[in-house]
């Protein structure tokens, strides 16, 4: 493990729980009828913006985020968290709001320092592109990924010329988030180890520290915040 892969895996540990706390905004039971219209009418209405955050490229997860105008003017967004390192759409939520609402999330909720604007199309390429990344290793987008899905009708990722990687030094990388159980985190290993074998994945989970300290294995590697290397 290079000193500058620690750094990195340490840097997106310490983001975990800023880039999940979002989902809070998720709308009650993330329901069309929430909407009140048809999925074929958020298809065919407007692009109002559309986001993706430089952390996905640069520590492997982030917000992607677009969002459309219906037709009494709100805006619908769907916001997924892409993990381009393994599990693809690891959280996915739907938004209804004014616009004056949607800005105003934008700006406070998210790192808007993170988030930048992109072409729908682009962020359409994207989700699609780590979802089939993820199913090649036998793992589903989120469980809510069909409602926020709602936003994509309509939107031609072959329109979009940029070029996404995945995985990290060829081979998925899975770091454990702040919500995943245990159950979760032996089920993700469990899959890549056979998936993959034995060597063929990175990895990055928490271990329990009876002095309290914040410690992870990494690549079998026992780690914590005393790490010089990771300073």
């Amino acid at each position: 493990m290079t000193k500058d892969k620690r750094r990195m895996a340490q840097n997106r540990a310490t983001k975990r729980k800023h880039r999940e706390r979002s989902k809070k905004r998720q709308a009650p039971g993330g329901r069309m009828a929430a909407i009140g219209c048809t999925r074929g009418d958020v298809g065919r209405s407007p692009v109002h913006a559309a986001y993706i955050a430089d952390s996905v490229s640069t520590q492997g997860i982030g917000q992607v985020i677009i969002a459309r105008e219906i037709p009494d003017g709100r805006i619908v967004s769907g916001v997924f968290l892409v993990d381009a390192y393994c599990l693809g759409v690891k959280n996915a939520f739907m938004m209804l709001q004014s616009p004056a609402e949607f800005k105003n999330v934008i700006e406070h909720r998210f790192d808007i320092n993170d988030l930048k604007p992109a072409t729908a199309a682009c962020a359409r390429k994207l989700i699609d592109h780590a979802i089939a990344y993820a199913r090649d290793l036998g793992f589903e987008p989120h469980r809510d990924f069909r409602d926020a899905s709602v936003v994509l009708g309509g939107i031609d990722p072959a329109e979009c010329d940029r070029e996404f990687t995945f995985g990290q030094d060829g081979k998925p990388f899975y770091i454990a988030g702040p919500h995943d159980s245990e159950i979760m985190i032996h089920r993700v290993m469990t899959q890549l180890r056979n998936r993959c074998g034995p060597d063929g994945s990175h990895f990055m989970i928490p271990l329990n520290d009876p002095s309290g300290k914040e410690t992870f294995a990494l690549d079998g590697e026992i780690i914590n915040e005393d790490d010089e290397e990771m300073e």
